[in-house]
Parts: C-alpha cells; sequence; structure tokens
C-alpha cells in the first residue's frame, strides 16, 4: 500500500468521526450547521472514496461533489460566525477590507 493511500484512508476515518459529531451537534444542540458540516464532510468521504478508486464517479461530478461540499461548508461558518458575533460575512468583509 502506498503512503497516500494510507494517509487518504486514515482522512475518510477522520472525516467519518467528525460527521457523527456534527450529527450530534445538530441532533441535541439543533443547530443548522451541524447539518451542514455533516454534509460538508459526508461529501469529501465520497470524494476520497472516488478518489481511491473504490467508487466509480465521473469526474465531472466529482468536481461538482467537492464545489458542494465548500460551499457547504461556507454556510456552515457563516452560521457559526453569526451566532457568535451577531456579525455576518458581509460585514466583516467591509471591516477588514
Amino acid at each position: 500500500m502506498e503512503i497516500s493511500v494510507g494517509i487518504q484512508a486514515i482522512s475518510v476515518i477522520i472525516e467519518t468521526a467528525v460527521i457523527i459529531l456534527a450529527i450530534r451537534i445538530a441532533a441535541l444542540g439543533r443547530k443548522a450547521y451541524g447539518w451542514l458540516i455533516a454534509l460538508t464532510f459526508t461529501l469529501y468521504v465520497v470524494f476520497d472514496l472516488f478518489r481511491l478508486s473504490v467508487i466509480p464517479i465521473p469526474e465531472p461530478i466529482g468536481s461538482g461533489l467537492f464545489l458542494i461540499a465548500s460551499l457547504s461548508a461556507l454556510l456552515a461558518v457563516s452560521l457559526i460566525l453569526r451566532e457568535v458575533t451577531g456579525a455576518t460575512i458581509r460585514v466583516i468583509d467591509r471591516e477588514w477590507l
């Protein structure tokens, strides 16, 4: 087994743990961002399994899944930001730019 395959397999295990914890956040804490984080990491697992040739997915679909995962993560982080600070990404962009 190549070292990169081993590392990617470990990554899938870690991503699966994140999915489980995110679902707990969503279910127990009633936080929408928990579901978004779970979606993000579920798509990351699918993408990793595609890269490991475990799941045959056409390249454009794999890229689309990765894009959806990134958008889901962005939305989750913006919800966390709003909960913690009351600010939105737009407000922070104005302050930081």
